[in-house]
């Protein structure tokens, strides 16, 4: 006996032949253009039966690997957002170092203003 996917013999010594699924099928299926559906199987990415030079019908067993193909695993456990560290502005500790030396002049100068008032 043989199973019905695999297309093989079965008790009676009978082949079964599995159902072709046309590119147009194929493209309902997946929920792309039969464009696409060719395109995939001219890149060999989907497998397919050649019936002719320009026509190819696909299995249920072809459409169901190319989908475990394309299936990713989400991992749940990992950590949704890195926190970013910004960069320092522009000129760093420089910045700051001039900043207190005008702090120290401005400081210097009104004190001899007050002096000078006096």
């Amino acid at each position: 006996m043989i199973n019905n996917e695999t297309g093989k013999e079965n008790e009676q010594g009978r082949i079964f032949i599995q159902k072709l699924l046309s590119a147009k099928d194929v493209a309902e299926i997946l929920g792309i253009s039969v464009k696409t559906v060719n395109k995939l199987a001219r890149e060999a990415k989907l497998g397919c039966v050649q019936v002719t030079a320009k026509e190819r019908r696909f299995t249920e067993g072809q459409i169901r690997e190319y989908i475990e193909s394309r299936t990713k695993i989400i991992r749940v456990d990992m950590p949704r957002v890195r926190q970013v560290s910004s960069q320092p502005k522009k000129g760093g500790e420089q910045d700051c170092k001039a900043k207190s030396f005008e702090a120290q002049v401005t400081g210097s100068l009104v004190e001899e203003l007050k002096a000078l008032c006096r």
